[in-house]
Parts: structure tokens; C-alpha cells; sequence
């Protein structure tokens, strides 16, 4: 009769030992097995073998490391972006693309940047909800006059208070009656968030409307051998410099008065054609954008405004 002989300690833990090595060569990210001896990173995905939290030093100096791996790439692609209009896209379009920062993350960098200074200078210009209200002026009396919006069927007034709405759903008209009966200190603070609420629905719009924007130059230039994607990246380049702009408008120094020249200095240095050509495609483009760009922002602050 045979007799079940139980492990040791010493035997369990030298088990549980030679399991915890076994598993240390293999590679947690990948699962890729990891010969002898254990090399400080996994060949087959580049992940650190060695893992363990990291301290404050190692953090400051990862982070430290990553911009200073993208600070040539980023000075090459701001040269090229603000100084040669249209040849950072040209570069892209050349297969260049390992030396400069790729567009999109080009544009989502410099967007954020900019909607960020933007909004603090917006919140540092704008009055105090207490210097709006005290310019603020109710009608005390009906000799003043109610004031009065009447467009095609649809007629709105606010009298001495006062709210009549006739001619739109009766959602509607009390949403409009919950905001054009506000109080002097509540219509205060709504007007001082109001810039706020403009700069973020206006980046909003820019970043919807990119594709629309893209879809404009292949129509003006659809006799050009392009897809859609690569009226895209110019699109992308053209927003960051645009951004570019407003961030040194901030300062204020006129510097929108750039934009349309370097527009039409990049669509020829991208898509070629005469002068005349391109003024006129790229005036028509700009003026359709621009019409757009105005209705999704003033769109976007009636929804807040009614909504909000």
C-alpha cells in the first residue's frame, strides 16, 4: 500500500520560486517568451522587462525625454508651417513624414493651446457680474415701450416683465420665457459666461467643420488627382496655422491680416494653377467657410442660450 508523501516547505517555496522566475521571462505586455539572460527589454515589443512603479526622478526624466525626442521634429515643422506656406503638406505628400509632426496631432496641439489662452484672456478682460448688472437697465414704466421681435408669424415681447410668445411651440416659448425674464444679477452672470461659451463652441465648429472644409477644395479642385484625405491634411495644416494666428492676435498685434495671403500662398505652393485661379477658388472657398463657420457658432449659443 503506497503512501502519498506531502511537499516540504522548503520544497513549496522553492516551487513557488522557480514559477515566479519562470513567469518573469515571459513578457507581460506581449506574452512573447524571453530567453536567458533577461535582457533589459522585450525584443519583439520593446517594453521594459525590469517593472516596477516608477520614482519622481524617473517620471521628470521620461517626461523630460519625450519632449526633447520631438523637439527637432516640432521646431522643423513650425519652420516650415509658418515660414514656407503650403510645403509642410508637400512634404506629406512626398513621403516626408518621420521629420515633422504629423498633422492631426499637429492641429489638436496648437488648437488646445490656443482655445486655452483664449478663454484666459477672455475671463481676465471680461467685467465682473457685479459691473454688468450695474449696467443693466429695466423698464419701470410703459412709456419706455416693450421690447419686441415679430419675423414671420412669430412674434416675441417682453414688457415691463412681461413675456408674450405667439407663433412657436409652447416648449419653446417657455424655454424663451425662463431666459428673457431673467433677473438683473442672473442676466449678469449669463452675459459675463457668454464670451466663454463663444470661444468654446468656436473651436468646436472649426474642429466639425474641418471635413466640410476638405470637401470645398475637392470641389474647386477636383481636377486635380487628390483624395479626399490629402485635401484633409492641407485642411489640417491651414486650421494650425490659423490657430498660430490667433494665438499672436492675442497679444494685439493685428495679425488676422495675414491669414488670406498665407491661404493663398499655400493652395499654390499644394494644388499649382495660375494667380488668378486660385484667388478665386480659394476666395470662394473662404467665403462659403466662413458663412458656415458664423451659422454652427451663432447655432451653438442659441442652443446654449436656450438649452444651456
Amino acid at each position: 500500500m503506497s503512501t502519498a508523501i506531502s511537499p516540504t516547505n522548503d520544497e513549496v517555496t522553492e516551487s513557488n520560486t522557480g514559477e515566479a522566475a519562470l513567469a518573469a521571462h515571459i513578457c507581460p505586455n506581449c506574452g512573447h517568451h524571453i530567453d536567458h539572460p533577461l535582457p533589459n527589454y522585450c525584443g519583439h515589443c520593446g517594453q521594459e522587462t525590469r517593472l516596477k512603479p516608477p520614482t519622481v526622478m524617473e517620471f521628470l526624466q521620461q517626461f523630460g525625454g519625450s519632449i526633447i525626442a520631438t523637439e527637432g521634429a516640432l521646431w522643423r515643422t513650425l519652420n516650415l508651417l509658418l515660414l514656407h506656406p503650403g510645403q509642410l503638406t508637400r512634404e506629406y505628400f512626398n513621403g516626408r513624414r518621420r521629420h515633422y509632426i504629423l498633422p492631426l496631432r499637429l492641429f489638436i496641439t496648437i488648437s488646445v493651446i490656443a482655445m486655452l489662452l483664449m478663454r484666459i484672456v477672455a475671463t481676465l478682460q471680461t467685467p465682473s457680474v457685479d459691473e454688468i448688472e450695474a449696467n443693466i437697465k429695466v423698464p419701470q414704466s410703459a412709456s419706455e415701450g416693450p421690447a419686441v421681435l415679430e419675423m414671420r408669424g412669430m412674434k416675441i415681447s417682453v414688457d415691463q416683465g412681461k413675456f408674450e410668445c405667439t407663433g412657436l411651440p409652447t416648449g419653446l416659448c417657455l424655454r424663451l420665457k425662463e431666459r428673457f425674464t431673467l433677473e438683473p444679477k442672473a442676466l449678469a452672470k449669463l452675459t459675463r459666461e457668454l464670451p466663454e461659451h463663444a470661444l468654446s463652441y468656436a473651436g468646436s465648429a472649426m474642429f466639425l467643420l474641418l471635413p466640410l472644409f476638405a470637401c470645398l477644395l475637392k470641389i474647386v479642385y477636383f481636377r486635380r488627382d487628390l483624395r479626399w484625405t490629402e485635401h484633409l491634411i492641407f485642411a489640417l495644416h491651414l486650421h494650425a496655422f490659423w490657430f498660430v494666428i490667433l494665438i499672436i492676435q492675442l497679444s494685439g498685434f493685428p495679425a488676422v491680416i495675414a491669414i488670406p495671403f498665407y491661404s493663398y500662398f499655400a493652395a499654390r505652393r499644394v494644388y499649382g494653377g495660375s494667380r488668378w485661379s486660385t484667388l478665386l477658388r480659394m476666395t470662394g472657398v473662404g467665403l462659403i467657410y466662413a458663412s458656415l463657420l458664423m451659422l454652427a457658432l451663432l447655432s451653438m449659443l442659441l442652443a446654449a442660450f436656450l438649452f444651456g
